[in-house]
């Protein structure tokens, strides 16, 4: 499932630049729909940009569904980009200045549980027709950029949980939220290429 690979050169100069970052930027960087956020949102609609446009492609057999499989990461990316603005409430304020809850947008507040619950079904179905896991195992995922994935992963975490002194606080967050997406969206780009048919 995995091997050496490359180093992802923008991944790990990114790594040591996100600490300077947290240091210098301002605290409103870190803000919902802040611009670290929304630079986040380049890489999501990347990711699901790729899927889309891979669905034209031939890929290589590796006995599961290759639509399924693109289908599964559209809606992967969807709902991180969904996750991002909290479904919309982010999108709207009170007069002063205060986030909607679910509770004040109505039906569609109400149905934001289930239409997550319904989706993630979808991803798991679709990854299940996929077998994800056979096609893991023929495409083998760099370990460098897998290892970096987590380390934004954790970052992420020490940021919104954590209380380290020189890395805490949502600008920090923020920073290796990026971080992760970015190499989501190395890693698939990586995958699709490595799957596609003139690969043989």
């Amino acid at each position: 499932m995995f091997k050496k690979g490359e180093w992802f050169k923008l991944g790990w100069i990114y790594l040591p630049v996100m600490f300077l970052l947290e240091i210098i930027l301002p605290v409103w960087t870190g803000d919902e729909n802040g611009p670290i956020e929304n630079l986040q949102m380049l890489w999501l609609f990347g990711g699901f940009y790729w899927c889309w446009k891979t669905l034209s492609h031939q890929l290589r057999q590796w006995g599961g569904n290759a639509k399924s499989l693109l289908y599964g990461g559209m809606i992967y990316f969807f709902l991180l980009i969904m996750r991002e603005i909290n479904w919309g409430r982010t999108l709207l304020t009170h007069p002063d200045g205060s986030y909607y809850e679910y509770s004040d947008m109505g039906l569609y507040g109400q149905l934001v549980h289930p239409m997550v619950a319904v989706l993630i079904v979808a991803l798991l179905i679709c990854l299940w027709r996929a077998k994800v896991w056979k096609f893991l195992l023929m495409i083998k995922i760099p370990a460098r950029s897998f290892t970096l994935l987590l380390l934004f992963i954790y970052f992420s975490w020490l940021g919104e949980k954590g209380n380290v002194t020189g890395f805490h606080g949502a600008v920090a967050e923020e920073l290796a939220e990026f971080g992760a997406y970015m190499m989501m969206f190395h890693l698939l780009q990586y995958a699709l290429h490595e799957a596609e048919e003139f690969k043989k």
